[in-house]
């Protein structure tokens, strides 16, 4: 006699959540357990997703995402500088505006969208957390916070960059810092006048650059400005971030406060210095730059998706893109593989895992790797943003941001 198999999804994010939904509708009849950590509402501080139409197209395509999440289209990105100007025009010297053809979303409204659409058979636990994982020849065993533990036939790791899922696959692989930081906060939209909702704005700075655009607003059905800037930082204000973290609003030193006061007031042109300010001082937020390329996206019955398995800088707009095409992925060779869902066909479960890495550890490193490029040329090894003449910069941007096998902007195609 057969029985169905029982999958543990650890983590109840977007990848969670992206990954549950594949489990289910891929094998409606599995048994689907989704452990959340966290005890409340997700939220990530309301911090702004960039997905690029294309992409958006695919994911719809592949039942993940449709029309009814909000967000706005942009038609173009917009370069600026407030570097070699005797007299800084409000907004800075413009440098090009090239063809960005990217929706902007909310994390929250991403993450509920998600949620909701799992079936009411996903068991769905918040405020329990997995401190171990332990391989068996036929899935593994999960311990809980509590002391208990409970057997699986098939383990989805969507527990982020600091996985212990990942952990129990690889012991010892973890993100590695890449030497910068980047502030983030949301912009109060009622105080900055005259900001279009159809573009992505990119100002150049000595040490780094902004980046910021419009999204919808968790809360109200409004808009906040969602805003990043990377910089590198003196070696003196800069805590150990050996180990993987971020800095969530309140947890931010004064010294870093105070320089992202100093950076906006001396490199930002006036009215994105004004942008920025917007945002209270207690609401800014840290994320180190971290990456990590797992050796493999799946190892025995062992699965890693989104964050776990690649974590890639924000530069490449392929974050939350890459957790839900591992998703989808996931999903459709689900369909095509015999006695997947029949924990008695071992090699459909295990051919499943062995499919998943071939198709979608390329994807995530070949992200990690855009990303980490992008970052060098813009962070690390800052241009002369001035001497850029708009087709100088389109053209820099867009060999920069596109790799030979597909890579580019966005992500690579599904």
């Amino acid at each position: 006699m057969t029985r169905a198999a029982r999958i543990a999804v650890v983590g109840g994010s977007i990848a969670g959540c992206a990954g549950a939904l594949a489990a289910a509708e891929a094998a409606p009849q599995a048994s689907v357990v989704v452990f959340e950590r966290s005890a409340g509402a997700l939220r990530d501080r309301g911090a702004g997703i960039a997905i690029h139409r294309d992409r958006f197209a695919e994911l719809a395509a592949a039942g993940f995402l449709d029309a009814s999440l909000p967000g706005f289209h942009a038609e173009s990105r917009r370069w600026y500088t407030r570097e070699g100007a005797a007299e800084v025009p409000a907004m800075g010297k413009p440098l090009a505006a090239h063809p960005f053809p990217f929706t902007s979303h909310n994390w929250g409204q991403l993450y509920r969208y998600l949620r909701e659409r799992l079936p009411e058979r996903v068991e769905y636990r918040p405020d329990t957390r997995i401190v171990e994982v332990k391989p068996t020849p036929s899935g593994a065993e999960l311990t809980l916070a509590d002391g208990g533990s409970e057997s699986f036939d098939l383990v989805l790791g969507a527990d982020g960059y600091r996985s212990v899922v990942r952990e129990a696959m690889f012991p010892g692989i973890t993100p590695e810092y890449a030497g910068y930081l980047c502030w983030r906060g949301l912009g109060d939209m009622n105080r900055i006048k005259g900001l279009p909702e159809e573009a992505f704005f990119t100002v150049g700075i000595a040490t780094g650059h902004l980046i910021a655009y419009p999204i919808p607003a968790d809360e109200d059905g409004g808009t906040r400005l969602n805003w990043a800037l990377f910089s590198t930082v003196p070696p003196e204000l800069t805590p150990d971030f050996t180990t993987a973290t971020s800095l969530p609003p309140g947890a931010v030193s004064e010294s870093l406060l105070d320089h992202l006061e100093t950076l906006i007031s001396t490199q930002l042109p006036p009215f994105w210095a004004d942008a920025v300010r917007t945002t209270a001082r207690e609401d800014v937020f840290i994320q180190p730059m971290y990456d990590l390329q797992a050796p493999a996206f799946a190892q025995g019955r062992l699965l890693l998706i989104g964050d776990s398995g690649a974590v890639s800088r924000p530069h490449a707009a392929a974050g939350a893109l890459k957790a839900l095409q591992d998703a989808a992925a996931l999903a459709d060779l689900w369909r095509q593989t015999p006695d997947a869902t029949d924990v008695a066909g071992l090699d459909g479960l295990d051919g499943l895992a062995r499919r998943y890495d071939a198709v979608r550890r390329p994807a995530g490193h070949a992200v990690v790797a855009l990303s980490r490029r992008i970052g060098q040329a813009q962070v690390r090894q800052v241009p002369d943003w001035a001497a850029f003449g708009e087709a100088e910069l389109s053209a820099w941007q867009a060999a920069l941001t596109q790799a030979p096998d597909g890579t580019i902007m966005g992500g690579r195609p599904l």
